[in-house]
């Protein structure tokens, strides 16, 4: 509860320095420049994750696993080959950059007028991937308050130092901004996970080559994974467009928007403390990490469950206030995505499990292969025969597929089940939000908001009340502010 508080903290101040950066880039380079610089974003977000190669996901799993042994020896090996990797593909981000710039610069503005861009971009690509790497590090190593302040100062930093350039150079200081964002955020964690040394130790190329191979076959799995969630989500808005139209995507876009980020910072908040510890738990204590993926399905059901009645109960203001009051035809779909969250949340922590065992077969097959087709078939089928409203009920039914999946495979598995206090807390958290659900589509308006209302609140009470049975929520808050005066704590 403490890291979720702290990652989502700073994923909101994310958010809200990416929206302080569009409002000033708006102003300064007007529509074509934010055009320009999201092509220019896109081209080398691109190009990093593929580089990448998923060696950030994978090498969290070896670096805990490492750390929970007590081993410093094999830890700082582990360590050495993780930045070794993360080198070479720091390199081959930069070497396919220089040589695709012809073919970016072509596809994104259909010219060549753009080439000088994209080849000095190359530079941006070397140091975010340096410094993607070195957050896992960190993160492996479980340095959560260096991850925390590494995942706000930088970003602010390159947001004040950015402006003035967009302001002196205009479109031609988007790269050089690019290229100065990303230097400070690799200056930033290096310094900060280089704080606290690790033994040195010399290792093998035999050594580097099996451990970098097995971190490279994991990473590889989640990267064919995200290229084909990639091309699924535009599969389906293709799909939506030619079946309907292009306001339909429009609108479907929208509604994945509302209901998507609360849930992005939730899951990135949690899964920043979840996923190490888990993955040092399930290599030598199997049960223990039984017992801990029930502990964190308890509690993010806890906290998902009322902020998607919040979500339910105010759709319309919503919807009013992100956007404009056209969008009121996806009321309906942000209340189903909505309540489809509680389901997502129930799988999240069940999810991870294959994760921190490496288990590729299971990643790929039934996370990527069946959990991108069963989205795709269920969502435009249910598009197909009721239009704008099919997509929210589409979104509904594959998370509840998901859900009955996801129990049987794991415990046929992994030998998992939900401990009966998990049991519980899903029982009331699906009747509370159930009920809020059903009572916004009572003809009465009054009794409608009456009920939605009366359940949300009770439904806050309840979440509030079983996280202060689990970790105390006053003695929380004491020491918070007794940290903040700088005094110690127990």
């Amino acid at each position: 509860m403490s890291s979720t508080a702290v990652f989502g903290g700073a994923q909101a101040m994310n958010i809200l320095i990416n929206i302080v950066r569009g409002k000033l880039v708006a102003m300064i380079l007007h529509s074509s420049g934010m055009g320009v610089m999201s092509l220019l974003t896109n081209a080398a977000n691109t190009l990093q994750q593929f580089a990448l190669m998923g060696i950030n996901m994978s090498a969290v799993r070896n670096i805990s696993q490492e750390a929970e042994s007590g081993n410093e020896q094999t830890l700082a090996a582990t360590v050495r080959i993780v930045r070794t990797l993360v080198f070479m593909a720091s390199a081959l981000g930069l070497v396919l950059t220089l040589a695709c710039s012809p073919l970016l610069s072509q596809m994104s503005f259909e010219s060549q007028d753009y080439l000088p861009y994209f080849l000095v971009m190359s530079i941006a690509v070397f140091v975010n991937v340096m410094g993607m790497g070195e957050m896992a590090v960190m993160q492996g190593l479980r340095r959560y308050k260096q991850l925390a302040l590494c995942s706000i100062v930088p970003p602010a930093c390159g947001l004040l130092l950015s402006i003035p350039i967009y302001y002196i150079w205009g479109l031609k200081g988007i790269v050089p901004a690019m290229i100065l964002s990303g230097t400070i955020y690799y200056i930033s964690i290096r310094m900060a996970s280089y704080r606290k040394k690790t033994a040195r130790t010399p290792v093998r190329w035999r050594d580097m080559w099996a451990q970098g191979k097995e971190i490279l076959q994991f990473g590889l799995v989640m990267t064919i994974g995200s290229a084909i969630g990639t091309i699924t989500t535009y599969a389906l808005t293709i799909f939506i467009s030619n079946t309907g139209s292009v306001e339909d995507v429009g609108y479907y876009q929208a509604a994945n928007m509302i209901t998507m980020q609360y849930l992005t910072i939730i899951f990135t908040a949690m899964a920043t403390d979840y996923y190490p510890q888990l993955s040092s738990l399930v290599k030598k204590r199997m049960s223990e990490a039984r017992r801990f993926v029930s502990q964190q399905t308890e509690m993010v059901l806890l906290i998902v469950t009322p902020l998607s009645m919040l979500m339910i109960l105010t759709a319309p203001l919503l919807i009013n206030i992100l956007l404009t009051g056209e969008f009121q035809a996806i009321r309906t779909v942000v209340r189903f995505m909505g309540l489809a969250g509680i389901f997502k949340a129930l799988c999240f922590p069940m999810d991870y499990l294959a994760y921190a065992k490496g288990d590729k077969n299971y990643i790929f097959w039934v996370e990527v292969v069946w959990g991108n087709l069963k989205t795709f078939t269920v969502i435009s089928g249910c598009y197909l025969f009721a239009g704008i409203d099919g997509l929210g009920y589409g979104a509904l039914c594959s998370a509840v597929i998901d859900v009955v999946v996801c129990i049987v495979l794991t415990r046929w598995r992994y030998g998992y089940h939900l401990s009966s206090d998990a049991v519980r807390v899903l029982t009331i958290t699906l009747l509370l939000s159930g009920s809020c659900f059903l009572a916004a589509y009572l003809p009465n308006v009054w009794a409608s908001y009456g009920i939605m209302a009366s359940t949300t609140i009770t439904g806050i009470a309840y979440s509030l009340y079983q996280i202060n049975k689990r970790m105390d929520l006053h003695m929380a808050w004491q020491r918070l502010k007794l940290r903040s005066k700088g005094q110690k704590t127990d």
